[in-house]
């Protein structure tokens, strides 16, 4: 179980710093953009095309950093009125079906990547798309990794209540 853990660090890690990497090249890209259209009525041909990509990219890599400190969307009117006991019930119920959402979301990405890579369509400077999307199902597949924690933390609480509650 240790090793899920260090998985976890390590992984948060590399998308600290790929997110740094990423939004300053988005940024500097970005403005690099906007000065050659406004100051020589010209523009970067691949500019827009890496932009979209890079948002893609920082989108999925924020959302795992984002589930793994607990800071992404949810609903929890409920258990602010529910006994620590049931909070822990609920909190199982939805990370279980966070966990099966997230598993089928990969599977699909997946299939996605695949048949991107089957179709052989090329971006600029012949980058296959299949790799520009990869993240996709990594970021799935990350963000899957964080609720499987998550779930067995709280059944952890649930077996031993007086160490979590």
């Amino acid at each position: 179980m240790g090793w899920l853990y260090w998985l976890d660090h390590w992984l948060a890690s590399l998308e600290r710093a790929l997110v740094v990497l990423l939004l300053t090249g988005l940024l500097g890209l970005g403005l690099l953009q906007v000065i050659e259209r406004n100051v020589l009525a010209s523009g970067i041909f691949w500019a827009d095309e890496l932009l979209q990509h890079l948002v893609l990219w920082l989108g999925f890599l924020g959302a795992s950093l984002a589930t793994r400190e607990q800071r992404h969307l949810s609903i929890d009117v409920l258990s602010h009125f529910l006994p620590t006991r049931w909070q822990h019930w609920l909190a199982l119920l939805v990370n279980t079906a966070a966990l099966v959402l997230c598993l089928l979301l990969v599977q699909a990405a997946w299939g996605l990547v695949r048949s991107e890579y089957t179709a052989g369509p090329m971006l600029t400077f012949g980058v296959p798309a299949w790799l520009a999307q990869s993240i996709i199902p990594l970021g799935f597949g990350a963000i899957t990794l964080r609720f499987a924690l998550r779930l067995v933390e709280t059944l952890a609480r649930l077996v031993r209540p007086e160490d979590g509650a």
